[in-house]
């Protein structure tokens, strides 16, 4: 059985000096140290293809964590928000209504009595968001301010002590 070389040859399409070249350069590096050189060349390439792979695993992981961490503190704000509410709704129904701007921007309103609505009007109380409701509740003047340090978007009308709120500021945030 002949190989591909003297096939060429027989065929005349190569001359013996083309097919000794041809079998020079398919020769696998001869020393030592060229083999090597050309194993670690490849092997570098691997290591740095491997660091890149991890790196970007490292920081698909570590946005993950941070995302967690933020649900994480999200639901233990509202956690937080839910008690402070629960344990300090003021309940007056009444006949007149109260229009306060929601979060979405969207005008909301509740019934109120003349009681509260005298507290709303001197800063004794504030309409906050409820987050186990669709509807916001208000709350007395201490449990604003509590409100106020753990989510201060939560506030959506307060003639408190630093600055209304829900007065200019009606809209934003």
């Amino acid at each position: 059985m002949q190989n591909l070389r003297d096939k060429l040859l027989k065929a005349g399409l190569v001359t013996e000096k083309q097919a000794q070249e041809a079998a020079r350069e398919k020769r696998p590096a001869k020393t030592h140290r060229e083999r090597e050189q050309v194993e670690s060349a490849e092997e570098r390439q691997r290591r740095e293809a491997f660091a890149a792979h991890e790196a970007e695993l490292a920081e698909e992981r570590r946005k993950e964590a941070a995302k967690v961490a933020e649900a994480r503190m999200q639901s233990e704000r509202a956690r937080r928000l839910r008690q402070i509410v629960e344990s300090n709704r003021i309940d007056d129904p009444g006949a007149s209504m109260f229009h306060y701007v929601r979060r979405n921007g969207k005008i909301g309103r509740l019934a109120l009595g003349l009681e509260t609505q005298k507290l709303l009007e001197s800063g004794g109380a504030a309409v906050v968001e409820d987050p186990g409701s669709p509807d916001c509740a208000v709350v007395p003047a201490g449990a604003a301010k509590k409100i106020h340090e753990v989510d201060p978007q939560a506030i959506r009308f307060w003639h408190g002590p630093d600055k209304p709120i829900g007065f200019a500021d009606a809209g934003e945030g």
